[in-house]
């Protein structure tokens, strides 16, 4: 006999989503995430976190296929530990992050590469890393700008993302920019995200994407939710991303994906 939910994937956001103020993945979210599994779904994650920062949740959840990492830059597979799907950032972002220091030395710069960060320049927010599992270099060195990169984050005050989220192609050209957190933008590889990713995961999982259901809280989550059959923003989410997709539940302090699950055992045949 088919199983209610065999065919469907349910993919979350990890910050601000399924993560709770507290750091936690709540008991009702990964006791509804197992419902759900044992209804016949499959779970995994898409998040902009590195593949080490990931993985310390994982072990709560019933993740059995690739995950989402990097906002799409990268799937991997923690089951075969093998990467299953990569881009790299176009060799020009390396000259106009050297621009953008120029242009505003007080942002903190991150290149991300090899699954290690190092520190192009500094700021308060570059100070949060604890060793979790990867490498924090505060010097970059020559032989770095010779490595395959795959993304930068740039890290300031809400007001400095807001007027730089807005000037940036006009001072430092077209690039695949987008708004993780209040604090945070990044540049990934163009046609790079985690909608991309997750066409790519469902093909290969030979899954219809119009049975995914995918549960977010900011524009890095926008393709994702509007690219999946069923896209949720968390009442806590962006207030952009709210009025831009047609689903929403319960806040990452509410169980939102205890409240997803519930909303498809409810309406999905």
């Amino acid at each position: 006999m088919k199983k209610r939910f065999e065919g469907y994937l349910l993919v979350s956001d990890m910050d601000g989503t399924l993560i709770g103020s507290d750091d936690r993945i709540s008991e009702k979210n990964i006791n509804a995430i197992n419902r759900f599994v044992e209804a016949g779904g499959i779970f995994t994650i898409a998040t902009g976190r590195m593949r080490e920062s990931a993985r310390r949740f994982l072990g709560y959840l019933p993740v059995s296929v690739p995950v989402i990492l990097y906002n799409g830059t990268k799937v991997y597979d923690y089951c075969k530990e093998e990467v299953v799907y990569e881009k790299f950032l176009e060799e020009p972002i390396k000259e106009i992050i050297k621009k953008l220091k120029n242009h505003d030395n007080s942002l903190g710069i991150e290149i991300y590469c090899e699954e290690d960060v190092h520190i192009y320049n500094s700021c308060r927010f570059t100070d949060r890393f604890s060793q979790k599992g990867y490498n924090v270099y505060y010097q970059v060195t020559e032989e770095l700008w010779n490595k395959n990169w795959t993304k930068i984050l740039i890290l300031g005050e809400v007001e400095q993302m807001d007027k730089l989220e807005a000037a940036f192609e006009g001072i430092f050209g077209k690039v695949n920019l987008i708004r993780s957190g209040e604090y945070f933008l990044e540049i990934v590889p163009q046609n790079t995200s985690k909608g991309h990713a997750l066409k790519e995961l469902c093909t290969s999982l030979n899954i219809d994407i119009s049975k995914t259901i995918a549960v977010g809280d900011n524009m890095n989550d926008l393709e994702l939710l509007t690219t999946s059959g069923y896209g949720f923003c968390v009442s806590n989410g962006n207030e952009k991303l709210l009025n831009m997709v047609k689903y929403q539940c319960s806040s990452n302090d509410d169980h939102a994906l205890e409240s997803v699950v519930n909303w498809a055992e409810e309406y999905l045949v």
